[in-house]
């Protein structure tokens, strides 16, 4: 009526939750990690893959299939939020994981094991 459109809500997930499914489901769920490579190269999400969000408009090139699900996380919880927003208006069923920041899980990486042992104590 006014030209108002409906904004989408996005789905998200608590990040330590969405890793805590993809581990019941890794066939049905890929986790991408937005930041930078080297970022990525020095901690990340075990098992997530990397893409980052300055390439998002290749996405569909590297990950055709719409079946599956997608949790999206970075360091700066905006650049999930974007990726999801504009991915979810191609058909994708994404999730937003927020910032990796706020995650207490497994990790891999460079960095990946004084995080570890700092996390047990």
């Amino acid at each position: 009526m006014f030209g108002f459109k409906k904004k989408e809500i996005i789905k998200s997930l608590d990040i330590n939750e969405g890793y805590r499914r993809y581990l019941k489901h890794p066939e049905q769920i890929t986790i991408i990690c937005l930041d930078e490579i080297k970022d990525y190269d020095d901690l990340h999400i075990a098992d997530a893959q990397c893409f980052p969000f300055r390439l998002l408009d290749k996405f569909k090139e590297t990950y055709p299939d719409q079946n599956m699900k997608y949790y999206f996380y970075a360091v700066n919880k905006v650049f999930s939020e974007k990726a999801c927003r504009k991915l979810m208006k191609q058909g994708y069923d994404v999730y937003d994981l927020g910032s990796f920041m706020n995650y207490r899980e497994k990790t891999e990486g460079l960095l990946s094991s004084r995080k570890n042992r700092r996390r047990k104590k």
